[in-house]
């Protein structure tokens, strides 16, 4: 368990580092930047679902049950930082609504487009709903995955075309690149744990949701600290 909390971590902190911290821009405004950041965060977390497809996975010995709540509660913690995103800017700049209409900037586009897709994704993703709409899982999975890998798309069309915390065409290749990995990653062949390799830890679906909370309370630690960070003159790297 820990070594997956530390896995989770390091994929939220890493890109968040090299985005925001390598070459760092001139902080806009604390809002500002705390909004874009948690949105960061979102498109970081949306690409890691595609990794915990809450298919069970040979580490943590955990329960079936544990990697699909895992991947609902990281997607609700995306969710709740895009949210963040969307509704912190309009409060701090209630022009940015012009942004989110017909004519606006392609890449603003991108990014509603990606939102609003997000928003019928997560309802129809919920068990009592996806059941009613698809009988077979498999049907299910396939709609679900090319929904969300246009989201990522989109994202990526949205993060990169705003430009200004990645407008270096390094930070622009490198968010193309987690994004390529993250599409093909559910396509790869992977091994099934063997029972020989010891019992399951049964019951363990509280402890996904500890684990989403602590990865949403995460990324608004890290949108605070870089809002703090990016209001005083302390030199970036």
């Amino acid at each position: 368990m820990s070594a997956l909390t530390v896995r989770i971590a390091l994929f939220c902190l890493l890109p968040f580092g090299a985005i925001f911290l390598l070459g760092a821009m001139p902080g806009v405004a604390a809002a500002w930047d705390f909004a874009n950041v948690a949105g960061f965060i979102a498109g970081a977390l949306f690409l890691l679902l595609f990794g915990y497809t809450g298919r069970p996975l040979a580490q943590p010995r955990h329960d079936g049950k544990f990697f699909m709540v895992l991947h609902r509660d990281l997607s609700f913690a995306a969710a709740v930082l895009l949210a963040a995103h969307v509704g912190v800017l309009l409060w701090d700049e209630p022009l940015v609504l012009d942004e989110l209409r017909p004519g606006a900037p392609w890449h603003m586009l991108a990014g509603t487009a990606a939102t609003l897709l997000l928003l019928a994704i997560v309802p129809l993703s919920l068990p009592a709903v996806r059941r009613r709409l698809w009988r077979k899982h498999q049907d299910f999975r396939r709609l679900h995955y090319l929904g969300c890998a246009l989201i990522v798309l989109l994202g990526a069309l949205h993060m990169i075309g705003a430009g200004y915390y990645s407008g270096a065409p390094w930070k622009a290749a490198l968010w193309c690149l987690l994004s390529a990995a993250a599409l093909t990653w559910p396509l790869l062949p992977r091994a099934t744990a063997h029972h020989r390799e010891g019992p399951r830890r049964r019951h363990t679906r509280y402890l996904a949701s500890r684990l989403g909370l602590g990865v949403l309370l995460f990324g608004l630690l890290l949108a605070g600290g870089y809002a703090l960070l990016s209001s005083v003159d302390l030199p970036l790297l």
